[in-house]
């Protein structure tokens, strides 16, 4: 009866050879047909879904091709009015030519690797609109690591964009204000569950927990990344854990659903060089800038100083040296309690100091690089000091003097020298100094550790010289890599197997099957509950706890205050600019100590004692707070 109601045009046999023909181009690329068959299994219950709650909401979706010719307007009238006297601003110019001249190309695979300050989030959107134009493809995703990012591409677009930004830009994130008006809200609740915008802005957190969750919810959007740009932004930052279940979606995503993938980084990492590679084009690079040109670059040099191990007090003394030559300096460290024990020795440096860590809300550290950025300009400037996990080196639009990082992966010495000299303010080359730091303990961060091994590795090759140029970069990934092959795949909590494992030929299920059954299983043999269970970008499970900090305590009033419920959600999502994410171990902790009260049996409210103006949650009353 349902397949007679559904669509009797439609046979058993057309479906067949659908899935026939699926097969076939999983055998002519080479790639794992269970895992793409189960990738085909979700998009088709995306739209099952999508038109199930769209049809019973009464809605009536007309999927047109989105006005790219009038946003292309926009942008290219913004661009024109871009600073073009400097040489960079030349180069700056030069790579996005190359993008809008590459969008005529068809659909594919590609990178674009350029320095950092290359002018990437421009170059790129240009490149999307006009390819979106060419090959009538129906939107544009922006997938970027960090909150950070996302908030600084949302101000580009708005500035190309103007007051058009709210109609044609999506951000689909955890940090969004919800709207205060209820029939908005719902338009805008809608939009966020199908991504129905042209240009959307996302995390890899969400885009990667959308494809490996279970959840109708989550996997409602994803029929909606076929037929689209999709702009990985500083695909470097991607977990190792995740690169064959991000690989084969990649993969997935191009030659099954017609997009368009562009990965984007100053340091491409070597993702077609693995076990499941992605599958580049032919030609991949969008952009090459000529080797006369590459000066334009070169605004800082690396000093490698780590032969010698390092105390907090020394780290602070190189610092010193630098601020008495009147050059704000930034100093990256690979741990909280690292940065914190460096912080404490530079207390009493004469001249502004910032730290920063994940242990302050989201609305305290955006205050807090607004007031670097202020005193970094050359109008307001005031000579400043910032000690930082690496939360601020990947895309933060920021530019010191001087910066000095603890020793890690190239990728990441190389991220953190992108916020030196970052426009040039200095004609010559200014200085990132290497460090290897004795009081950094990195056993509970394998990855941080193995990049650091490699790095040292590649250093000792390459004797001091050219440490920023492609053969280092090339080295360091392909070593690396090879270090890290092993856990690719997303190995589940007990071991046994992986999350690709579970989600493509799944022998452990099927084993199984055939020792109860005693015959082989002959369906999908995909374990999508299990697989689902099992997946989490973020490593450990935390707990969101408010600080009393800004407007938080107005929020909470207002919280306890309501009874509706639409508006006690609104207010949580409000809050979520004055949370900090703490261990299960922290969180005892903090009970233990009377620290942390309940509100309603909603969220948990941190005392004002334990959260400090300077350096967020208080971290010497925490024996047991996880030192990352």
């Amino acid at each position: 009866e349902a397949t007679a109601n559904f669509s009797p045009e439609i046979t058993v046999e057309a479906i067949q050879k659908e899935l026939c023909d699926t097969v076939k181009i999983c055998e002519k690329h080479n790639l794992e047909a269970s895992f793409m068959l189960h990738l085909l299994t979700k998009v088709l219950f995306s739209s099952l879904v999508d038109a199930d709650r769209s049809n019973s909401a009464g809605l009536h979706l007309e999927e047109e091709i989105p006005d790219w010719k009038q946003m292309i307007l926009w942008i290219e009238r913004y661009l024109s009015k871009l600073p073009k006297s400097s040489q960079l601003d030349k180069i700056r110019k030069l790579i996005s030519s190359q993008c809008k001249k590459a969008a005529s190309r068809t659909t594919g695979i590609y990178t674009l690797s350029i320095p950092t300050g290359g002018g990437k989030t421009l170059s790129s959107l240009r490149f999307a609109l006009e390819h979106a134009q060419k090959n009538g493809l129906e939107r544009i995703i922006y997938v970027i690591p960090y909150l950070s990012i996302l908030d600084q591409t949302a101000a580009e677009l708005r500035k190309a964009f103007g007051d058009k930004t709210d109609e044609i830009v999506l951000e689909h994130h955890s940090n969004i204000e919800p709207l205060e008006d209820e029939a908005e809200e719902s338009k805008h609740q809608l939009v966020c569950a199908r991504w129905d915008s042209p240009i959307v802005l996302t995390t890899m957190v969400q885009f990667l927990e959308t494809i490996y969750s279970n959840k109708a919810s989550r996997l409602r959007k994803l029929h909606n990344m076929a037929n689209a740009v999709i702009v990985f932004d500083e695909v470097q930052a991607l977990p190792i854990k995740c690169t064959h279940l991000f690989n084969d979606t990649v993969n997935f995503l191009h030659k099954l659903g017609q997009s368009t993938i562009l990965l984007c980084t100053a340091t491409q990492p070597h993702l077609h060089n693995t076990d499941r590679q992605v599958q580049l084009s032919d030609n991949p690079d969008i952009v090459q800038i000529p080797a006369d040109k590459v000066d334009a670059f070169t605004r800082i040099s690396i000093e490698d100083v780590s032969s010698d191990v390092k105390t907090s007090e020394e780290v602070a003394t190189l610092a010193e040296g630098q601020l008495k030559k009147d050059k704000s300096t930034l100093i990256i460290l690979n741990t909280k309690s690292a940065a914190q024990k460096v912080y404490e020795q530079c207390v009493y440096l004469g001249c502004e100091k910032v730290f920063l860590t994940t242990d302050l809300c989201p609305a305290h550290r955006m205050e807090l690089i607004e007031k670097l950025r202020k005193n970094l300009r050359p109008e307001s400037r005031q000579l400043c000091l910032c000690i930082s996990t690496q939360l601020i080196e990947a895309g933060v639009d920021i530019s010191f003097d001087c910066v000095i990082r603890s020793k890690a992966g190239l990728d990441s010495i190389i991220q953190a020298a992108g916020r030196c000299n970052r426009n040039k303010e200095h004609a010559d080359p200014q200085t990132v100094y290497v460090v290897d730091i004795q009081d950094e303990s990195l056993s509970r961060l394998p990855e941080i550790e193995s990049g650091k091994n490699v790095t040292s590795r590649v250093f000792r090759e390459k004797n001091g010289h050219d440490l920023l140029g492609k053969d280092a970069i090339d080295s360091f990934y392909r070593y690396y890599f090879f270090d890290q092959k092993k856990s690719m795949d997303f190995d589940t909590r007990d071991g046994t197997t992986s999350v690709y494992s579970l989600l493509a030929r799944n022998p452990l299920g099927t084993d199984a099957y055939k020792s109860r059954h005693d015959e082989a299983y002959k369906g999908l043999p995909c374990a999508f509950e299990r697989a689902a269970r099992e997946f989490s970008v973020i490593d450990a499970l935390q707990t969101g706890v408010i600080v009393q900090y800004g407007y938080a305590n107005t929020l909470i009033d207002q919280f306890k205050d309501t009874y509706d419920p639409k508006e006690k959600l609104r207010i949580l999502k409000r809050l979520q600019k004055y949370t900090v994410s703490v261990y299960e171990n922290a969180l005892n902790d903090l009970r233990k100590l009377g620290a942390i009260v309940p509100v309603n049996d909603t969220f948990y409210l941190l005392s004002p004692d334990y959260y400090d103006g300077a350096q967020g949650l208080k971290r010497e009353a925490l024996s047991s707070l996880m030192n990352v």
